[in-house]
């Protein structure tokens, strides 16, 4: 599959479009299902195309209170006065037809007799005497919701690979379906690197840091289709990397690890991978911030590594973590899409690489599209500016600066990177 030890040995950087493809080829969708009542399936996978069992709505009801009339009396609407027949609640049991020259008064949800052609509302009508009467000519099918209109029977009503939600919900309930198959949960793994790490909470010793690449990717990710794990630290150990990979394996989909990806003496991600019996391919990206990733497998465990730097941790992960796990659980669409946007000053960009930078929505033009301020000094270790972003820009490879008021591709975090 990855055959390759370093499809970056050149001089050329990869695409990101490039580094996606080798990403998905990697993992595999999880075929195993499992039926969940539907009031816990928000969140999860559909497993398979899902048909209604019935119409909706079930019958002809009528869609307000108000008064059905028959076909045949409505040209002579609002030539005479109405007697009511009876009265139809929601639930009950459908009312006989008027007769000609009569109304019945329908509330909200009630079935429609067969020869009611109309329904006005109340409010559009006048009573006098136990009589109605029509100020206009009823509409043919006026106010009547028919048999089947939304939905018909052995429609397709949940396609498979959906991301469940309560609206999807709301039609399986409908119609009457109480538990709906659904991918098992994706088992993914979240280790760190790096003989500096303490997790938080312990006191530091000299020269080392707190983990937070650990917690904020578990957080990422975390999602009821998913079953995240926090596998805590690993040292820069070869052989230990590769034993504690190789147990890995045997329990996990997908690992998401960050450091040991860089080149240096003290980075070991790719050969561990080796070491327990997977392949692993080393990426160089035209990306900033994370130029350096590598992607593999153990058996059936799917391996991506991210860089250290917990930015470039942050944007790896939205770029090809998400993306594996979509496919995984045979969910994934496609990359995410950009809110179009403009520079609201100087962007500084040297051309090369793809650049993901923090901003804020400064202020919006006359049409409504923001107006982007470029937070911090740039760098792929610093946390304050993504705390204050409302999401981040995306600057092409080939640009240079881009001067106030450019176009500019903007991911939202409330949006389009949902953290």
């Amino acid at each position: 599959m990855l055959a390759t030890p370093d499809i970056c040995s050149g001089p050329d950087l990869l695409g990101i479009d490039d580094a996606l493809t080798v990403a998905l080829a990697a993992v595999r969708r999880v075929g195993d299902v499992e039926a969940v009542p539907i009031g816990r399936s928000a969140g999860r996978i559909a497993a398979g195309d899902v048909a209604a069992s019935i119409p909706l709505p079930p019958f002809d009801q009528s869609a307000v209170d108000g008064y059905g009339i028959r076909a045949d009396d409505l040209d002579g609407a609002t030539t005479k006065a109405f007697r009511q027949a009876g009265t139809a609640f929601a639930g009950a049991v459908s009312p006989a037809s008027p007769d000609r020259g009569e109304v019945v008064r329908l509330l909200t949800g009630a079935p429609v007799p067969h020869d009611v052609d109309a329904v006005v509302m109340e409010e559009k009508v006048q009573i006098t005497g136990g009589c109605v009467a029509f100020g206009r000519l009823p509409e043919h099918g006026m106010n009547i919701r028919r048999r089947g209109e939304d939905v018909g029977a052995g429609s397709t009503i949940l396609a498979a690979g959906t991301v469940i939600d309560a609206r999807h919900i709301a039609i399986l309930a409908a119609s009457g379906i109480s538990k709906i198959s659904v991918r098992r949960r994706i088992a993914v793994g979240i280790l760190s690197t790096g003989n500096e790490l303490v997790p938080a909470g312990r006191t530091l010793g000299t020269h080392q840091i707190h983990d937070s690449n650990g917690p904020m990717l578990a957080a990422l990710l975390d999602a009821p289709a998913l079953r995240i794990t926090p596998l805590g630290r690993c040292r820069d150990d070869r052989g230990r990397l590769g034993r504690r990979l190789a147990q890995m394996a045997r329990s996990y989909d997908l690992l998401v690890c960050s450091g040991g990806v860089s080149g240096s003496d003290a980075d070991h991600i790719v050969a561990a991978v080796r070491d327990a019996g997977g392949a692993c391919a080393k990426l160089s990206l035209a990306l900033k911030p994370g130029k350096p990733l590598a992607v593999g497998s153990i058996g059936s465990m799917a391996v991506l590594a991210l860089p250290g730097n917990p930015f470039a941790s942050l944007v790896g992960a939205l770029l090809f973590a998400r993306p594996m796990l979509q496919s995984l659980a045979g969910s994934y669409k496609g990359p995410y899409q950009p809110v179009a946007a403009r520079t609201g000053g100087t962007f500084g960009h040297r051309s090369g690489r793809l650049e993901f930078v923090p901003v804020r929505v400064a202020a919006r033009d006359q049409r409504g599209v923001p107006l982007l301020e470029k937070l911090g000094r740039g760098g792929s270790a610093r946390l304050w500016p993504l705390i204050v972003a409302d999401g981040l820009a995306c600057i092409p490879g080939a640009a240079n600066d881009l001067p106030p008021d450019a176009s500019i591709d903007y991911f939202p975090f409330e949006t389009a990177f949902r953290l």
